[in-house]
């Protein structure tokens, strides 16, 4: 039974979630054919690329102006490709942005919409919900507390659980105390995005500075993420001692004593691997100031903190992400051993909060359900 679906995956983490998706799907119906906008691994996947998802990637208010332009055309080149051939079911994944715009275009055109991994309208901006009821035919969640929310909302939803619980095992050893003070092992996770890494460069180069003057003998490491150039993040981080790699950011965190982690999928991936961090973020004054004036949810940016319902990591956002603050919370993660163990335990606490494994192939029973219609469709939408 071939089917066509359009699917939207807009940075690294959403790439690597939509194409364990993608291939549970392909397993459940090998004639699908699937295009849209994504990055590397939907690629491999097998999915038509129709935009790069790079094309897409801002971060904050004055990121938005900088490429209007080239965000614009890329949304422009996606809506005459779904009027031209429309799809039979399309999937976001995150990008609230850029997606919800496209559902609307979606719904005109009577393909039913699914939405993976849920814009954080719970924290921010929920008169989104209003449009999400309206054009969203499932809402498929990754967080307990997700779930509950909307279904107070009216929107139909399907808790699947986590799928980072798929790729992430809990690491199983800690260097001795003694050999984290003489040398410690640093990971520096500086973000995904271009946009990101750039509003944090020199925090992360002063930061490495610091360190190296009380650790001589310290290594830092900062991973590149799939959706950046190796070339692009030595050069935002030159003059910084720092060894630059493109192996797996999961291996480096499990290798690391302590990380400093920007906020986004990271901090959960770090948390549910169990190795203690300091989380920061900075954005332009601008998006600073109206992030302040419309987050309410706990006052919490990270989902560690959010998920435990308290300070589990210390948060360091805008003028409170200096290379000074961020450096005397690495500092105590070293030298305080019960601290740092305390945290350990307290972040791998975040796996018991996630569900079952299997998030992938739940999200996927509950795709093919919308294209089959078969007599187990409603079962499986909501029985997930």
């Amino acid at each position: 039974m071939k089917k066509r679906l359009f699917m939207v995956a807009g940075e690294a983490s959403a790439d690597m979630h939509a194409a364990s998706l993608l291939k549970e799907l392909k397993n459940l119906n090998p004639e699908i054919e699937c295009f849209g906008v994504g990055g590397p691994e939907l690629r491999r996947t097998g999915m038509d690329i129709i935009l790069e998802s790079e094309k897409l990637n801002v971060v904050g208010i004055s990121d938005w102006f900088d490429r209007m332009g080239e965000v614009l055309g890329g949304y422009r080149s996606v809506i005459k490709s779904l009027k031209s051939a429309p799809p039979d079911l399309a999937v976001l994944i995150d990008l609230p942005d850029f997606n919800l715009r496209v559902a609307k275009t979606l719904k005109r055109l009577g393909v039913p919409v699914i939405y993976y991994i849920s814009p954080q309208v719970w924290a921010w901006r929920k008169y989104r919900i209003n449009q999400i009821r309206r054009d969203v035919d499932l809402m498929m969640v990754v967080f307990p507390f997700e779930k509950e929310f909307y279904a107070k909302e009216g929107v139909e939803v399907a808790f699947v659980g986590h799928p980072l619980l798929e790729s992430i095992r809990a690491r199983s050893s800690y260097r001795n105390g003694s050999e984290i003070k003489i040398a410690p092992r640093v990971a520096l996770l500086p973000g995904s995005r271009r946009s990101e890494v750039k509003f944090h460069a020199q925090v992360i180069v002063d930061l490495a500075q610091k360190i190296f003057e009380k650790y001589p003998k310290a290594q830092l490491r900062v991973p590149v993420a799939q959706t950046l150039s190796k070339d692009f993040v030595q050069e935002q981080l030159k003059g910084a001692n720092i060894k630059i790699e493109e192996e797996n950011s999961h291996h480096i965190i499990e290798w690391a004593d302590v990380a400093v982690v920007a906020s986004g999928t990271a901090t959960l991936e770090t948390a549910l691997i169990g190795t203690p961090f300091a989380l920061f973020y900075k954005v332009s004054s601008t998006s600073a100031w109206i992030y302040k004036k419309l987050v309410r949810f706990n006052n919490f940016i990270g989902m560690p903190n959010l998920l435990q319902n308290r300070e589990v990591v210390k948060e360091f956002f805008q003028e409170e992400a200096t290379p000074q603050n961020l450096f005397l919370e690495v500092d105590k993660l070293i030298q305080d051993e019960t601290y740092r163990l305390s945290q350990s335990s307290s972040l791998l606490d975040c796996r018991k909060k996630l569900g079952d494994e299997g998030a992938s192939l739940k999200a996927a029973r509950n795709v093919y359900s919308f294209i089959t219609k078969g007599p187990n469709g409603e079962a499986d939408r909501k029985g997930e």
